[in-house]
């Protein structure tokens, strides 16, 4: 192992990203369905232990303008940068601070939502221990606390590569040629076992072929750091509640158990005679590696299972997009809803939850409060529809279907729908720290509290988008760079576009579906 600490964080710090799945709106909307009732966002205080730079807290600030956010660190550098990047935006709400988390104490004061992401297993016994007191004590009543850690039985092949991969490079003295020396290693390591048929190899096979697809930052802080303290989720639940803590749900859903095979549920609620032990055995079938877990008090009024009456105080959205260009809402044939060309699916045959669909991917990517959408589908089917339900009934369906859709992260809940423009003006304005990070050349953070990947030429665009321009203006900015030779402009086999025509028409195209894009990823203010 090279180093620990603040020093591997500065030397090669992870991207400075946001987590939805730690936006107060997401963890409101959960401790809504599982009958908690948290303070309203628009008001509420947010802690943040390991902050880094602040790319998690910063878009939740900027969101909620009247709620406060303090963020924590070890590492000056990175709270150096975040600190910049909110004097740049103007943000009077955010306090990133070099600070400790041992030193964390009452003087904090309560919040209503604490987070932990990305630290809790990387850090001594102490610190983990500190963590969970700090939970205890410096959450409200009604507050949701939020910890990611990596689990067993998942880490134990896992923990395998990487222990024989810290061996390798143990005397190594450079971070990034460590991490490149690891790679090579297991890649050589899997082609030199003798007996390819063993569960040895095997495992160390997927391990190669699954740490191929990450990047060195994560591949040297999951694998080469000094301290990576994986568990098993029964062993975390036992350090919590010893703090007067509970199991609240997961906040990345995938996973649960209604997402496994009818045999695999049934044996689960055969084998764990309370929540816990039922996660624990969810963890076995699924061999899960990593949990993203939201806590509460002890006590506080909740429910086991997300209660889908609660949907219908909810505003709902979706990313998917139905497979043809008129689906058939009225009959039982099955319409298939997709995410992308390749993502994810959901398919059904029921008039209420295909209208539903359909209405929820026209109103993309604005969402539409429940009774909103409800009064949609009916007005649409009640007419032309002799076999429906009795409207409470209806509603009882929709609710449970959402919320199923909820579940495998195809349908959005929301209890405080997030501000965009959907239909810009003829003076575009992306949001400050959409600009800000293409100048910075990142990943961009949407309106909904989502990382999007815009195109290349999004890029341009987006930059050009402070409202200071017209379209027509923003179009002959990019012409001008275009004749002065700082861009060009190629056609789909990438060869350059001749004539200064052509050249103007295909800016011009390209800017509006570009326009389109943006809107599209919820990037524009107006």
């Amino acid at each position: 192992m090279l180093n620990d600490g603040s020093s591997s964080y500065d030397e090669l710090p992870y991207s400075d990203n946001c987590f939805y799945y730690t936006h107060p709106d997401h963890m409101a909307t959960v401790a809504a369905l599982h009958g908690l009732s948290p303070s309203a966002v628009e008001r509420c205080r947010v802690l943040e232990l390991g902050c880094a730079m602040g790319g998690n807290l910063i878009p939740m600030a900027i969101k909620f303008p009247d709620a406060q956010f303090v963020g924590i660190d070890l590492s000056a550098r990175q709270i150096g940068v975040g600190r910049s990047v909110v004097e740049k935006l103007g943000l009077r709400n955010v306090d990133l601070r070099t600070m400790s988390i041992a030193d964390v104490d009452d003087r904090l004061g309560r919040f209503d939502y604490i987070v932990c992401h990305g630290v809790f297993s990387w850090v001594p016994a102490p610190v983990r221990d500190k963590i969970l007191a700090i939970f205890s004590a410096n959450l409200a009543p009604e507050g949701i606390a939020y910890v990611s850690y990596n689990t067993y039985p998942g880490w134990h092949a896992r923990g395998l590569a990487r222990d024989l991969m810290a061996f390798h490079v143990r005397n190594a003295t450079e971070l990034r040629d460590s991490v490149q020396e690891a790679r090579a290693f297991l890649t050589d390591l899997v082609e030199v076992i003798p007996d390819q048929s063993t569960a040895y190899s095997a495992i160390l096979r997927a391990e190669g072929e699954f740490l191929s697809g990450v990047d060195d930052t994560y591949l040297y802080h999951e694998h080469l750091e000094e301290t990576n303290n994986p568990l098993y989720f029964h062993q975390f639940m036992s350090a919590a509640r010893a703090k007067g803590l509970d199991f609240l749900a997961e906040a990345k859903t995938p996973g649960l158990i209604s997402h496994l095979p009818q045999e695999a549920r049934e044996r689960i609620e055969q084998w764990g005679k309370d929540e816990v032990a039922r996660e624990q055995y969810v963890d076995f079938v699924t061999n899960r590696t990593f949990r993203r877990t939201y806590l509460c008090h002890e006590g506080a009024k909740r429910e086991g299972a997300p209660a889908s009456s609660a949907v219908a105080s909810l505003c709902v959205g979706t990313l998917i997009m139905p497979e043809s260009t008129d689906p058939d809402v009225l009959s039982d044939s099955p319409e298939t809803f997709r995410v992308s060309d390749q993502g994810a699916t959901m398919t059904s045959n029921h008039p209420l939850l295909k209208t539903a669909l359909v209405e929820l991917s026209r109103a993309r990517p604005r969402l539409l409060p429940f009774d909103v959408l409800f009064d949609r589908v009916w007005a649409r089917l009640k007419p032309r529809h002799g076999d429906l339900p009795e409207p409470e009934q209806a509603r009882r369906f929709l609710c449970d279907a959402l919320i199923r859709g909820f579940a495998v992260d195809l349908i959005s809940l929301n209890v405080h729908p997030p501000s965009f423009t959907v239909e810009p003006g003829d003076l575009p304005v992306v949001s400050p720290l959409a600009r800000l990070q293409a100048e910075r050349g990142e990943r961009f953070t949407n309106l909904q509290g989502r990382t999007v990947e815009p195109e290349p030429f999004d890029r341009i665009v987006l930059r050009l988008l402070d409202g200071t321009r017209t379209r027509s203006q923003v179009v002959e900015t990019i012409k001008a760079r275009v004749a002065s030779g700082e861009l060009s402009i190629s056609d789909g086999d990438e060869q350059p576009v001749g004539d200064d025509a052509t050249i103007d028409r295909a800016i011009q195209s390209e800017f509006e579906v570009s326009l389109r894009r943006l809107t599209a990823m919820a990037l524009l203010i107006a």
